[in-house]
This record gives C-alpha cells, structure tokens and sequence, in this order.
C-alpha cells in the first residue's frame, strides 16, 4: 500500500520534472549566478574575480548616471501605468456601449500596435519625430513652424516622446482586456440600475470601474514590470541621450556589461531592478489575499 502511494507521488513529479529542469537551467541558476557576480570586481581579460563585498553597491548609489537612470525609469514607468490605463479603460467602456459605427474595426484597429515588433515602433517613431520627420512637417503644414524642433534631441522632450511612442504600443492590448472583462458584466445590472435613476456617469463609477478592479490591478502590475523592463525604445530611439536624459536601468546595465564589460557592477544593477520588480509583484499578491 504504502509502495503504491509512493509510485503515485512519484507518478506526479514526472509531468513536472521537464520544466523544474528548464528552468533551474534557464532561470535559476543564471539569477543565483548574477547576485554573486555583484559581490565581486570581474576582469574578463584576466578572467580574475576579485571579492568586493558590497562595493558594487555602494559605487552604485554614489553614481549620479545610475541615480538618473533609476529615476528616469520611476518617471517613465508611472507615466505609462497612467496614461495607458486612462486610455484603455476609457476607449474599453466608450466600446462598451454598442453604439459606435464600426465598433469592431475599432477594437481591430486599436488593438494592432501591440502585435508590432517594438523595435520596428521604435525606428517608425524615431522617423516621425526626426527633425525633417512627419511630425515637423505637419507643424510646418499648418503654420506652426515656430514649434518644430528635433524632438529627440532636446532633453526634456526625448523621455516624453519615448513615454507616447510606448503608450501607443500598449494602451490596445489593455483596452482588448477591459473590453473583455466588461463583456462578462450582467446587462441586468445595468438596466436594474437604469431603472433606479442611474446615469451613464453612475453606472461607470458604481457598476463598471468597481467589477474592473480586479483586471486593473492585475495591468497595473504587468504595466510595472514592463516600465521597469523598457529597453527596447531606449535602444533604437536615443540609445540613453542626450546627456542621460532617457537612460533606464536596463539600459545601464547593458552599457555597463557590453561596452565597458563591468559585469560585477552591472550585476549590482540587474540584482536591483529585480528587487524592485518583485517588491511590486509581491505588492501585487500581499493585496489580492486580503481583498
């Protein structure tokens, strides 16, 4: 008897020993192996590794591009989880309503962006924003040439191109998700609170974003991660510049590893961008039990 339940037990790891496998390989042991490089100065000339403690670390605070990069990532990230948010409830419930002509070439047409190869965005909008880009000429066109500019090479403006060009990628794919969610909302809910005097405007606000909290939640967290990730944009658009004004964690990193091959630095730099993103995972997670 015993035996038997023993070969049951066993019967059951089978299906799963593949993937403990793959991603012991893949995931695990590179991420044990990046929080010890960070402890260490690594000369991958003299293949030398050199115990540094916490020096990684305390370089890295000290360094004022780091401290840019980090809160540059903060503004971007914020940025989007809002505006991508915003835009994606609103055009989701506007939807909704199954009043608008063409309701489903809108959801088609809305939804494109987000199945786009990012880097091929990030070149299209590069274009767009370039000093003789589209965008210039169409100011030109309607006589607001004063405003013409190279956007991505003034710093204040180059972050907040980058922010629209990955709102314009994203904000479809969240919207396919609250148009989705709100699809599985009872229609008798709505018309039970039509009948009790409830505007459009009230049945957003008691109805509809209250039964939406759980999927937004949900995208905010996904939004997060994605903020916290961004490389792609950063890389084809403005490769960091100009003077760091959009460079990101992940972006550092890469410089730091590939261009001047400071890998224990730069793994001080991924073991902090993972600390963040779980902390904002395990955010997640804590709330959604107590809810």
């Amino acid at each position: 008897m015993k035996r038997r339940k023993f070969i049951k037990k066993i019967e059951g790891y089978q299906f799963v020993f593949l993937a403990l496998v793959i991603y012991g390989v893949f995931i695990l042991y590179p991420l044990i192996k990046v929080f010890k490089s960070s402890f260490y100065q690594i000369n991958t000339l003299a293949q030398e590794e050199i115990f540094y403690k916490f020096g990684n670390y305390i370089k890295l605070f000290q360094d004022y591009i780091f401290l840019r990069a980090l809160l540059n990532t903060c503004i971007y990230t914020v940025s989007i989880i809002v505006l991508i948010n915003v835009l994606a409830i609103t055009f989701a419930i506007i939807l909704d309503r199954g009043k608008i002509v063409g309701n489903y070439f809108l959801r088609v047409v809305f939804f494109t962006p987000a199945i786009l190869s990012p880097v091929l965005i990030g070149v299209t909008f590069k274009r767009i924003f370039a000093p003789t880009g589209a965008f210039n000429l169409i100011l030109q066109k309607i006589g607001l040439e004063s405003l013409t500019r190279n956007w991505l090479g003034v710093s204040w403006l180059a972050l907040a191109v980058i922010i629209i060009t990955t709102v314009w990628w994203t904000a479809g794919w969240n919207m396919v998700l609250y148009y989705a969610r709100l699809k599985e909302i009872s229609r008798d809910l709505y018309e039970a609170a039509a009948i009790d005097g409830a505007s459009e405007l009230g049945i957003i606000k008691y109805i509809k974003l209250p039964l939406m909290r759980g999927i937004i939640a949900i995208l905010v967290v996904i939004n997060t991660i994605g903020g916290f990730k961004v490389f792609d944009f950063i890389y084809v658009m403005t490769r960091g510049g100009p003077a760091h004004k959009t460079e990101v964690l992940t972006s550092y990193l890469f410089y730091q590893a590939f261009d001047f091959y400071k890998w224990g630095y730069a793994s001080s730099v991924a073991v902090v961008l993972f600390v963040i993103v779980m902390f904002f995972t395990w955010l997640r997670i804590s709330t959604a039990f107590k809810e």
